[in-house]
């Protein structure tokens, strides 16, 4: 039997999309996108899309207005820790909203997962607070096993809505086999190779310990892609009971047409009731159909479902444009996005 090369993850990753950077993989769709644009007569039609959110939830997004509008059933108990707060002000608003530890942090403005930790004590939190100048959003831990991307859009007018793309999440972990150390189980993960250094000092105490056979330990409890989670088609879960959840869902969310909510649920049989549903985040037109990055998926199709979701961004802001709904102006989109940026 011929033996399998296995090159080096710096060259291997390149043979497989989901590893290349965001702005590689778009290239191919800027074409397209100036193309919708055009067709709009306007660069910013994209914020029409969605008027509830700033620009349309393309960045700068405000997370905790648009989760203070779900159904609080929905959502994680949660508060808004503002910049300009003190440590007495933060110890007191978790006596007020009963949190517990573990807790997790983020930022309130910001994307891609970037920033978003598990803390599991007052030091861990302080640190956080300390490094993150910011308005930071606090919310409890929830602890279901399943964690799922849900993609939902509506018509303003004509009414249809539907689900296109749901993106099951399989987090970074590993399993012992009585031979290998922690550490040499860590480094076999090519979704752990790029977070090595943060691990090794997340996980000093275990990494030259043998983990015994059968024994597992999740590496990562933040379902994102950019912290080695797995990310798995999860198509095969759509149908119309799931549609009406979710259409039930979104009633509250005046001016959202477009995105993806970002969700732990206890079981799929209580997705489908529409039970046990915690709504962890709620995304805009920077929403990616991350069902895509499933390894099987292949490139062509996947640009094939980047094109359909651009073109649904493109239909419903035709829509709301109809109703009068105006985009933003191409100078304060710019600006907006250098603020951002910076």
């Amino acid at each position: 039997m011929k033996k399998k090369i296995k090159l080096p993850f710096l060259l291997s990753k390149w043979f497989h999309f989901e590893f290349w950077p965001f702005w590689i993989f778009y290239i191919p769709m800027f074409g397209y996108g100036l193309y919708l644009a055009l067709k709009a007569r306007s660069f910013a039609y994209f914020t029409a899309t969605n008027p509830a959110m700033k620009f349309g939830g393309a960045f700068g997004m405000d997370k905790t207005k648009m989760l203070n509008c779900i159904n609080k059933k929905y959502t994680p108990r949660g508060f808004l820790f503002k910049m300009e707060q003190n440590n007495n002000d933060l110890t007191e608003l978790l006596k007020i909203y009963d949190l517990n530890f573990p807790i997790i942090c983020k930022p309130n403005i910001g994307e891609r997962g970037i920033g978003v930790e598990k803390l599991d004590n007052n030091l861990d939190l302080e640190k956080f607070i300390a490094s993150h100048p910011e308005d930071i959003l606090v919310q409890e831990f929830i602890d279901y096993p399943i964690e799922l991307g849900i993609f939902y859009h509506r018509f303003p007018i004509s009414k249809k809505d539907g689900i296109t793309s749901i993106v099951h999440k399989e987090f970074l972990s590993i399993t012992g086999n009585g031979k290998l150390r922690f550490g040499d189980l860590v480094k076999k993960n090519i979704r752990a190779k790029s977070r090595i250094s943060y691990l090794k000092r997340k996980y000093e105490s275990k990494w030259e310990q043998i983990i015994p056979s059968g024994i597992s330990y999740k590496l990562e409890p933040i379902g994102n892609h950019n912290r080695g989670t797995k990310f798995l088609d999860g198509n095969h879960l759509i149908n119309d009971q799931l549609v009406e959840v979710f259409r039930d869902i979104s009633k509250p969310l005046d001016g959202y047409y477009y995105g993806r909510f970002d969700i732990k649920v206890k079981s799929i049989v209580d997705l489908y009731e529409g039970n046990n549903i915690k709504i962890i985040e709620l995304n805009g037109t920077n929403s990616e159909p991350a069902h895509i990055y499933d390894p099987d998926y292949s490139i062509f199709k996947a640009y094939k479902e980047i094109i359909k979701h651009m073109k649904l961004v493109y239909d419903i802001s035709k829509e709301n444009r109809e109703l009068g709904i105006k985009p933003d102006s191409f100078t304060k989109l710019f600006r907006g996005l250098l603020q951002h940026l910076r």
